[in-house]
């Protein structure tokens, strides 16, 4: 409450925590895309404190040392970026925030202050170019903010040390009436409206968005999307509420449910290797077209998803929704210079794009789900193609009693009553658990006859291996499965949602998926505190970048479009009559009224008044500052009845530069001194200041 009582901090203490306060802004800004790397924002707060405690104690020592080290540190990117090992963004964005810590220990001039604030600046764009997300945004604003406190404050701060010199301004410096809560929130005001106006700027001018920085994304794998598995693994898998895709369907699912119970593939795998699966070593060829569906005796059901991939989770896989894939669409932001994905297949049906992008892709995936029904799926023979040998091939040292556990349940029947009867068997005989049991010599026979409980991997690779011992062509498949409802609209499927389930080949129909995992177990994300705040904060980060970031020429037009459509339909409800329209038009009547009633009442408090303006209520003074404050009046009085003219707006000190009096100076001083530094004025000194400036014109 010490600061609000007057008692806060001084006009130069608060001048040089803004300009520290927006550093730290502009660095957040930088360091939110995670492309500085831990040594470098460990760096930054280390010598942000160490700044601190050294207080300028340090402030020219050492130059030599500095400059040898930022040349030194130039040097390196410049001979990393020319051998391709740093991208030039990053390296630029790198050395910028090194010269804005240099300039955190260097701080005594206004040329270093100034400096500051224009290295922050370019750490500001350096966030822009390397990750514009919401989080970037936060701390857009918190610049914005502390970025005009400390343009402001740095201005009066050496505006006040150039007119009365270093000694004479210790006093307004060190005076904590000048810095107030008032002042600090009308700067805060002020740029919230510079705000509001370059947001309607924004929203308002044509929008075009160049990418010819656009740099090439750094793709890393997650669960879900590895082309192996392995078995080997100890520990417990966790759960991992981090968003991995956002989709939108069309048509939407009946009832619009909470929770999608959908599969989401990535890749085939059909070679085991003992203790796990991979994928088969198969090259990429372009997809123009898909293959067609066999015929599977059913009326096609397409289903459209709208899938948009999160940065930094995609390795280029185009992941479909269950069924036949008919079409894959791309879709990017409007752009000078597109980079439009091209679609890839390999040989197990996997889709994948290129270039691979470790930002956001949207993608349009047309299905048709029309499964053929298992009337359809049997009779049809095990005749197979010599092209399935991989998922056909059974491994030399299976353990026989899972050879025997599957001819147990499957054997002399048709193909697909045999899957059933081991998903089935699977699925109601074991358990699941998150749990890894590690290396072991079998993991299929630990599984199911030791353990007897297992994660999803362990399912789908005990159903393969099972189905292939019965001559039944199968394989391993990975994605997700799921996808929770958020309160933008949209499914989100989780990192935590990573599943394996299996496919089986029949001949004319082509591979059907099973899934011997529990139906309940599936996914694997909780639907807990932590990960509804997860969902909560994606969906701020979507609204942010379908308004902000992806905000171009098309999304203009649809705006304008939709604004055109409500004054066009407040136009016919206004022409209409009766109903709504006749409530409509009392309503803006009434609104009219009052605004008439409102401007006449302001107009009679005028006339009342005389036409002159009411006192401010301004914060109460004290007695020495109702002292100065007659000494200035009286002694501009004096000036004005000597012939020295002086306009309403003159400051005490405009005037004392503009006598060039040594007693006009010595008057102002005291006035500043007491008015905002708080120093005891007497009537006495009073009296004397002004006989001093009334000898002084008379001379």
């Amino acid at each position: 409450m010490r600061f609000f009582a007057g008692h806060g901090v001084t006009l130069l203490q608060a001048q040089r925590w803004a300009g520290t306060l927006t550093a730290v802004f502009a660095f957040l800004a930088c360091a939110v895309s995670g492309e500085l790397g831990l040594p470098l924002v460990a760096l930054f707060f280390v010598a942000l404190l160490g700044a601190w405690f050294a207080r300028g104690r340090l402030y020219g020592r050492g130059d030599w040392m500095w400059t040898a080290v930022l040349a030194a540190v130039m040097l390196l990117f410049a001979a990393q970026v020319f051998v391709g090992q740093l991208d030039i963004v990053v390296a630029a964005a790198r050395f910028a925030e090194l010269l804005l810590i240099h300039r955190l220990w260097h701080r005594g001039t206004q040329r270093d202050e100034l400096l500051l604030l224009l290295l922050s600046l370019l750490a500001l764009c350096a966030g822009a170019s390397l990750a514009a997300e919401l989080t970037f945004g936060l701390a857009f604003l918190g610049y914005a903010v502390a970025g005009t406190w400390a343009l402001a404050l740095t201005h009066l701060r050496f505006e006040i040390e150039a007119g009365r010199g270093p000694q004479g301004s210790a006093a307004l410096l060190n005076s904590r009436r000048i810095a107030t809560p008032a002042l600090l929130a009308g700067l805060a005001a002020l740029a919230t409206l510079g705000l509001a106006g370059s947001a309607v700027v924004f929203f308002t001018f044509p929008r075009l968005t160049l990418r010819a920085l656009h740099r090439p994304g750094r793709p890393s794998a997650v669960a879900g999307l590895s082309d192996h598995v392995d078995l080997a693994r100890q520990g417990e898998i966790a759960d991992d509420p981090r968003v991995v895709l956002r989709v939108q369907l069309d048509p939407a699912p009946r009832g619009d449910p909470s929770s999608l119970g959908f599969h989401w593939r990535a890749h085939a795998l059909s070679r085991w290797t003992g203790q796990g699966w991979r994928a088969e070593e198969t090259g990429m060829m372009p997809a123009r077209t898909l293959p067609r569906r066999p015929k599977s005796g059913g009326h096609p059901a397409t289903l459209s998803a709208e899938v948009e991939t999160v940065g930094g989770f995609d390795d280029g896989i185009v992941l479909t929704p269950d069924g036949w894939p008919l079409s894959v669409q791309f879709r990017r932001p409007l752009s000078a210079h597109p980079v439009t994905p091209r679609l890839y297949r390999n040989a197990a049906g996997d889709l994948f794009y290129q270039p691979a992008d470790a930002g956001d892709v949207r993608y349009v995936v047309t299905v048709d789900t029309a499964e053929p029904g298992l009337a359809d799926l049997r009779g049809r023979g095990q005749q197979y193609p010599r092209w399935l040998a991989a998922d056909l091939e059974v491994p030399g040292n299976l353990n026989p009693r899972v050879v025997a556990l599957a001819k147990r349940l499957g054997a002399g029947k048709d193909p697909v009553d045999a899957a059933l009867a081991v998903e089935r068997w699977l699925t109601m005989a074991l358990t699941y658990t998150r749990e890894l049991p590690g290396e072991v010599a079998d993991p299929i026979s630990d599984f199911l006859f030791r353990r007897r409980a297992g994660h999803c991997e362990l399912f789908s690779s005990a159903m393969v291996l099972m189905l292939r011992s019965l001559g039944i062509p199968a394989r391993n498949v990975t994605g997700y499965y799921g996808g929770q409802r958020t309160d933008a609209g949209y499914y989100a499927v989780r990192a935590g949602d990573a599943h394996s389930w299996v496919e089986v080949w029949f001949p004319d129909a082509g591979y059907v998926s099973f899934d011997p995992t529990p139906p309940a177990l599936r996914g694997g994300v909780k639907n807990t505190a932590w990960a509804r705040m997860v969902l909560l904060w994606d969906a701020l980060q979507q609204r942010w970048r379908v308004f902000v970031v992806d905000y171009n020429l098309v999304a203009q037009a649809q705006a304008m479009q939709r604004v055109v459509e409500l004054i066009s339909e407040a136009g016919h409800r206004l022409a209409g009559k009766g109903g709504s329209a006749d409530r409509l038009r009392v309503l803006l009547a009434g609104l009219g009224v009052a605004l008439l009633a409102g401007a006449l009442a302001l107009w009679a408090r005028q006339v009342r008044s005389g036409g002159r303006p009411q006192k401010s209520q301004g914060p109460a003074l004290d007695r020495e500052q109702r002292r100065a404050f007659r000494l200035w009046r009286r002694g501009r009085a004096t000036l004005r009845a000597a012939g020295v003219e002086l306009a309403p707006s003159t400051t005490p000190w405009e005037a004392a530069r503009r006598t060039q009096l040594p007693a006009v100076v010595a008057l102002v001083s005291a006035y500043n001194a007491a008015r905002w530094g708080g120093s005891p004025l007497s009537r006495a000194q009073v009296r004397g200041l002004l006989r001093d400036l009334k000898t002084s014109l008379r001379s």
